[in-house]
């Protein structure tokens, strides 16, 4: 069953003052509670923390555009869109006038400031639970930290807001002494606070949110804190968030890969490595959640299925070295790696492989599309697609942990974890190879590992650039040879530019090496 969170709309709260000479003109709207009036209860502090969740669910997070951002820039896929924007994200060359950069640049900024609303509202309402107040506010600390980290990772120095907003300077914020550093240490500060309120799950919590899987757990705070150490190279300090991670007992494998992107709830809910994820369902409500005010009408679709699809808008393809990558080894019954099937759909007889969409093969048999997020290896509707947004998973977290380990000097540790990942596929045990490996070596077999595993899941552009190979002249031709579209790839477009229309309404905003 879907968690109850998801369903939960942002109730329209505003603060209004209507300040006049003439009391006859102090006119209250009955229909818009000011701030100070609705957050009253246990409920009301609930119901603010879960519409930061929704926030998550909207066209500029994980409902398409987060994941299009991080999928775009890779190697594992091109865009063969007629939507320039798309193609553009991909070719390094969107302008920053191209109003589809706003979606995302929202999105993070909704996330943000409904966290930060959460965070006043909770701590002026005084008839809750202790446990469930620190819980909500590990939530929306969490949260927070989150929307900052894809945010700063898409578009650099954005600007620092950490209260909500009331007034003309609070409603025009400033970048121009921000760096990358300061979210960074932002964020962190953020992942401390969530780390010491956050449960390990919420089974065997007292209050209404017992039992709801979907929150953020101290588990997926450990993740992410790793991770921000991670993207900033240091090794020694991610370590024990992932190792904590890892030695918690609360995650493992799936059996079955394919199962990681099925839309069956039953399945999902079964999943035991998922840590934190963007929950969708198979509504088929009138409204489609492109953004803006949601309403009851919503339909909480994930819509990666028909953008990725070969049968729909079919706007990416696979790059024929992830193809490559994926027929690199096969399994130790010498069968195809079963995250090919999961992650690409083509015709291959010899290997079984004649659906598509729960149909016969009826694509171009020559060409390979994407499966993954998509609804290829089943059929259904794409626009009621329900299939769950992986934010972290078990397996991503192994991978990191090995590349900490063979970083700080414990290749051979690395190596079991590495093997972990690879025993799900069924893949030839080669713990003692990989153990036996220089530094070099080993991070060039993990960057086929976490290709293999990994692939079209958002991490792939993020982990060329934290691996500094766009500094490289060496691997950015090969960048080139693996997908054309490094070729049109310069210096100044490691990320996404400000949106035009944000700096045209912000005159203390200033755009980033993009914009110049």
């Amino acid at each position: 069953m879907k968690t109850y969170f998801t369903k939960v709309f942002l109730l329209a709260v505003v603060t209004t003052s209507l300040i006049s000479c003439d009391s006859e003109l102090d006119i209250k709207n009955t229909n818009r509670l000011a701030t100070d009036e609705y957050y009253q209860s246990q409920a009301e502090a609930q119901a603010a923390v879960d519409a930061i969740y929704n926030g998550l669910i909207i066209d500029g997070n994980y409902q398409r555009m987060t994941p299009i951002m991080g999928d775009a820039r890779g190697d594992e896929a091109r865009s063969r869109s007629p939507w320039i924007f798309l193609a553009q994200t991909a070719n390094f060359t969107v302008p920053s006038t191209d109003g589809a950069l706003e979606i995302a640049y929202l999105g993070y900024f909704t996330v943000i400031n409904r966290a930060n609303q959460a965070l006043e509202a909770i701590g002026q309402i005084e008839d809750i639970e202790p446990e469930l107040r620190d819980r909500l506010i590990g939530q929306a600390y969490f949260l927070r930290a989150l929307a900052y980290f894809n945010a700063t990772n898409v578009y650099d120095n954005v600007p620092l807001v950490l209260e909500v907003q009331t007034g003309a300077e609070t409603f025009f914020p400033s970048n121009q002494e921000t760096t990358q550093a300061d979210i960074y240490a932002q964020i962190e500060l953020d992942l401390n606070e969530a780390i010491t309120r956050l449960p390990v799950s919420y089974d065997n919590v007292s209050g209404p949110d017992m039992g709801q899987a979907a929150r953020a757990t101290v588990g997926a705070a450990n993740s992410l804190m790793g991770k921000l150490k991670l993207y900033q190279g240091d090794y020694g300090g991610a370590l024990p968030y992932f190792q904590a991670v890892v030695n918690s007992g609360e995650y493992d494998l799936a059996p079955n890969y394919g199962d990681l992107f099925s839309q069956d709830p039953a399945i999902e809910n079964a999943n035991p490595g998922r840590i934190f994820w963007a929950e969708f369902t198979q509504s088929a409500n009138v409204d489609f959640n492109w953004g803006g005010d949601p309403t009851v009408n919503w339909r909480q679709f994930s819509a990666i299925a028909p953008t990725y699809s070969g049968a729909d808008f079919y706007d990416f393809i696979p790059t024929q070295f992830l193809v490559d990558e994926l027929k690199q080894e096969r399994t130790i019954n010498d069968e195809i790696d079963p995250r090919y099937p999961a992650t690409i759909l083509s015709y291959l007889p010899d290997e079984g492989l004649t659906q598509s969409y729960g149909q016969p093969y009826f694509l171009d048999q020559n060409e390979n599309y994407i499966a993954k997020y998509t609804l290829a290896n089943t059929g259904g509707d794409p626009f009621v697609c329900g299939i769950n947004y992986h934010v972290i998973r078990f397996a991503d977290v192994l991978l990191m942990y090995a590349e900490c380990l063979a970083n700080t000097g414990d290749i051979p540790s690395a190596a079991t974890h590495v093997q972990r990942v690879r025993d799900r596929a069924n893949l030839p045990d080669r713990e003692a190879e990989f153990a036996g490996y220089n530094l070099n070596q080993f991070m060039d077999q993990l960057a086929h590992e976490r290709v293999t595993e990994l692939a079209i899941e958002g991490l792939r552009w993020y982990d060329i650039k934290r691996w500094g190979w766009l500094d490289d002249p060496a691997r950015l031709a090969e960048l080139e040879a693996n997908d054309p579209d490094f070729s049109t790839y310069a210096a100044n477009r490691n990320y996404q530019p400000f949106p035009q229309t944000e700096l045209d309404r912000n005159p203390n905003l200033v755009g980033n090496s993009a914009n110049d």
